[in-house]
C-alpha cells in the first residue's frame, strides 16, 4: 500500500516548499489548502519532475464541518508523515479584531492542527516509523502585543508538540515543532502588514532553508532555523517575560497603523 505525506496549507509559502522537498525524496503527497487551482498547478509541476503520486484536496480547515469531512476523506490513505503547516495571523490591537477573525485563527492554528494529529495517530502507528511536524514560530517563546492571539496560538503549538512527542515516542512516532522567524511568504499580506518592520527585514529568511532545516532535523524536538533566530530564542531565556513583551510591543506597533 502506498504511503503518503500529508501537508496542510500546501498552496503557497512553506507548505509549497515542503511539497517540493518531500517530492525530491520520492514521497507520495496529499496536499490540502483552500485554493484548489494552486494545488493543481503544484501537482502538475511535481508529477512532471518526480515519480510520485500526488493527491490534492480543497478544504477550509477553519470550518469545523469541512475539517471533519476532510478527515473522513483521508481515512483510507496510509499516512506516515503529517506536516501541520496551515496557519495565519492578524496584526493590530486585540480589542480591534473582528470576532470572526479571532474564531477563525483559533480554528486553523489550534483546532485543525490538534484534531488532525488526533485523527492520524492510528495511521501513523500502523505505518511507523512515522513523523508529525507542527509549524509554530519563534513567536511561541514570547508574548506578542499587537499580534497577541497569533503569538499565543504558536505557544500552544510548541507546548502541545513537546507533550505529544513524549506520549508518542513509544509508538515509533517522532514529533517535532518548527519555529521559524520572519520568512518570505504571504504571511505579512494576510496579517494586514503590507511591509515588515525594518528590524524584521534584517532577519527575514527565504522559505527554502527554513523547510530544509525542518526536513533534515525532523528527529529534533524543536527546530529553529537560522543563527539569528537561534540567538534570539537563547537571549529570551535571560529576559524577564514582562520586559520581553514590552520590547515586542515597540517592534509590532510600528507597522500596525
Amino acid at each position: 500500500m502506498k504511503k503518503y505525506t500529508l501537508i496542510t496549507g500546501a498552496s503557497s509559502g512553506l507548505g509549497e516548499v515542503y511539497a517540493e522537498q518531500y517530492a525530491q525524496k520520492k514521497q507520495n503527497l496529499i496536499l490540502v489548502a483552500r485554493r484548489l487551482d494552486r494545488l493543481e498547478l503544484i501537482k502538475s509541476r511535481l508529477i512532471a519532475k518526480y515519480p510520485i503520486d500526488v493527491k490534492v484536496l480543497s478544504a477550509d480547515l477553519g470550518d469545523t464541518l469541512a475539517l471533519q469531512q476532510f478527515i473522513e476523506n483521508i481515512s483510507g490513505y496510509a499516512i506516515d508523515r503529517l506536516v501541520n503547516n496551515a496557519g495565519f495571523g492578524h496584526s493590530g490591537a486585540f480589542a480591534e479584531q473582528a470576532s470572526s477573525n479571532i474564531l477563525q485563527m483559533n480554528h486553523v492554528n489550534i483546532d485543525a492542527l490538534t484534531l488532525l494529529c488526533h485523527a492520524l495517530i492510528p495511521s501513523l502507528k500502523r505505518n511507523r516509523p512515522s513523523e508529525i511536524i507542527n509549524v509554530a514560530s519563534v513567536a511561541a517563546f514570547v508574548a506578542g502585543p499587537y499580534m497577541a492571539q497569533y503569538y499565543a496560538t504558536k505557544a500552544y503549538v510548541l507546548n502541545f508538540s513537546l507533550a505529544l512527542r513524549e506520549e508518542l515516542k513509544k509508538d515509533g512516532i517522532s514529533v517535532s515543532v518548527l519555529c521559524p522567524g520572519p520568512t518570505q511568504t504571504e504571511f505579512f499580506d494576510v496579517a494586514n502588514r503590507k511591509e515588515p518592520n525594518p528590524s524584521v527585514n534584517l532577519v527575514m529568511m527565504d522559505s527554502k532553508p527554513v523547510v530544509q532545516a525542518s526536513v533534515e532535523g525532523v528527529h529534533k524536538a524543536i527546530i529553529v532555523p537560522g543563527f539569528t533566530n537561534k540567538l534570539m530564542v537563547l537571549l529570551l531565556k535571560f529576559v524577564p517575560r514582562v520586559q520581553a513583551a514590552k520590547i515586542v510591543a515597540r517592534i509590532q506597533k510600528v507597522k500596525t497603523n
